[in-house]
């Protein structure tokens, strides 16, 4: 079994897309493994994008901890029996920008944002999920997230 990680943003949780988002993931034979939900504090939220802080700047930072920060998001491990298993999530979730994402994609058919609106609006682009993009991503986020433990039975 391969596992991967995967995080429902606060605009699908307070969209209810929840279970629509899910049903795309099983519909590419990902399954869940560990399903949870938290409140978003800045430290995790930071540690979690940190990279692409360093890369973005204290902007990208402040759009990112206005968005999340003491909203709920909805952290998961998922499995699947296929190798490719971060690769068919990417597949499967879209283009970052939900503006160029296909139809077919979790972005493209609930996407209602795009980088040009949010840049103007000067805030985080609500693209509603997070997929790890690297198996050491995947450790980190498990880690963070659920905890060191965790991470250590399902990163691959």
């Amino acid at each position: 079994m391969y596992y991967s990680f995967i995080m429902l943003k606060p605009d699908a949780v307070e969209r209810g897309l929840t279970v629509p988002i899910l049903s795309y993931l099983k519909e590419a034979d990902i399954e869940l493994e560990l399903i949870d939900c938290q409140k978003v504090k800045t430290g995790t939220l930071l540690k979690h994008y940190a990279q692409a802080i360093a890369k973005m700047g204290h902007d990208f930072e402040r759009k990112y901890a206005d968005f999340f920060t003491n909203r709920y998001v909805i952290p998961i491990i998922v499995k699947s029996e296929h190798a490719d298993i971060i690769e068919r999530i990417r597949s499967v979730v879209g283009a970052t920008n939900p503006a160029e994402a296909q139809k077919g994609t979790i972005r493209g058919d609930f996407g209602i944002d795009s980088f040009a609106k949010s840049a103007a609006e000067s805030r985080s682009c609500q693209n509603l999920i997070h997929a790890s993009d690297s198996p050491e991503a995947v450790r980190r986020e498990i880690a963070l997230w659920f905890g060191e433990s965790y991470a250590e039975k399902y990163a691959n």
